[in-house]
């Protein structure tokens, strides 16, 4: 695998192997089996969350179970056989997201998503979940398109597949929640300008490009997979195109850190915001933790790669 570049300064919470523990306990308690308590999604939340409080890091460990437990079962590896059942369980999704209570004969992931919003009320009774609950219902409509490429053998152009991995990543309702759990706050007048878009779209975007190339040969199988789509667009052996997805990672950082030092000319001018500087800047500061997850986490865990070949 190319080596995954990175320039921010790594930096873990103290609250990681708590978050890591609980975890544990969630999984039993949802009967999902142990496989993610294995690979450190604990360690993910504390280099992605490295300053959020204890219980916001159990949250976004749960967040990341649900999203996992869910794209295993009925995204990346959905036999084909159980295809009908989707509608059933987006359905499902939707009704816990509005309030339904899960029990024992519920899917995992549906259970695990019950924990995941007792979690965030008990925590923060008053946070408006509106936006997070809108993106969760949009990405589970992604990774339809996902599994019907994988139902017909389908290789995405280029163009299908830089526009909805990050949907299929779960990319949005993450952002949504990290307002919750960093204690962020972004008026609609910068939180909807373009140029503050496309740097949480890099920051995004990398996570997305660095997955592909760590779980190349594990997770995303033979289709979804931006080395695949680049080996069939561009005629490509494997190794080129793996090298290309690196250098388009790499892209990621440079754009937004030329887009956050330009933000002050291009945003701030002209707005009268109290604090308007101090919060864009706690929120785009934020999204450095992204990009260390992705690079120390992802090239590391066992999820993508066997136990033996783990750096310490």
């Amino acid at each position: 695998m190319p080596e995954v570049y990175c320039p921010f300064t790594v930096r873990a919470s103290p609250y990681a192997d708590d978050a890591e523990r609980f975890l544990v306990r969630s999984l039993e308690q949802t009967g999902a089996g142990p496989e993610l308590g294995t690979i450190g999604i604990g360690r993910l939340a504390g280099l992605a969350y490295p300053e959020a409080s204890r219980e916001a890091l159990r949250i976004a460990a749960l967040w990341f179970a649900f999203f996992w437990l869910f794209d295993e079962a009925w995204a990346d590896r959905l036999p084909r056989h159980e295809v009908p059942r989707l509608g059933g369980v987006h359905r499902r999704v939707a009704s816990v997201l509005a309030g339904a209570r899960t029990g024992p004969g519920d899917d995992p992931a549906v259970r695990m998503l019950g924990l995941l919003g007792d979690a965030i009320a008990a925590w923060r009774p008053g946070w408006d979940t509106t936006a997070f609950h809108h993106e969760i219902l949009r990405y589970l409509r992604a990774t339809l398109w996902e599994v019907e490429l994988r139902r017909r053998g389908a290789v995405p152009t280029l163009a299908e597949y830089l526009r909805m991995r990050p949907l299929t990543a779960a990319v949005p309702p993450s952002r949504e929640l990290s307002f919750l759990l960093c204690d962020l706050r972004l008026d609609p007048v910068l939180r909807t300008h373009p140029a503050v878009q496309l740097a949480g779209a890099a920051a995004g975007d990398y996570s997305c490009w660095v997955n592909d190339l760590c779980s190349l040969e594990t997770e995303r199988g033979a289709t979804m997979n931006l080395v695949v789509v680049a080996e069939r667009e561009f005629g490509w052996a494997r190794h080129r195109a793996a090298a290309w997805v690196a250098t388009v990672a790499r892209g990621e950082v440079e754009t937004f850190r030329s887009v956050r030092e330009s933000l002050p000319a291009t945003v701030l001018v002209g707005v009268d915001l109290p604090g308007a500087a101090a919060d864009l800047e706690r929120y785009l500061s934020h999204y450095e933790g992204w990009f260390v997850a992705s690079a120390r986490w992802m090239p590391r865990t066992p999820r993508y790669r066997p136990v033996a070949e783990v750096a310490p």
